[in-house]
């Protein structure tokens, strides 16, 4: 996997895109040395989102089968605002 720096790549960004386009090529962009955004092929980006949407499935699926009481969507919106509320006052 590749490293280049941000401001380097702006000057390159044609070659690497194409690089992680049709060399399946990873590469990771820098600024200041940490990593900060990667250039990936799409086929990458499109397995990630499909695992990210299993996940979520996955864990949809696990709080739907949990027991107890139901929460109406409105009482959990009302309960956010109170203690977004609270939360500005203490600081």
């Amino acid at each position: 996997m590749a490293e280049i720096g941000v401001t380097e790549a702006r000057d390159q960004l044609g070659e690497l895109v194409n690089r992680a386009a049709y060399s399946d090529e990873r590469i990771v962009l820098t600024r200041h040395g940490r990593a900060v955004a990667a250039l990936v092929p799409i086929a990458v980006l499109h397995a990630l989102e499909d695992a990210e949407d299993a996940a979520d499935l996955a864990a949809a699926r696990a709080a739907a089968a949990e027991s107890g009481p139901n929460v109406p969507h409105a009482q959990v919106l009302a309960d956010l605002v109170v203690d977004e509320a609270r939360t500005s006052r203490s600081a």
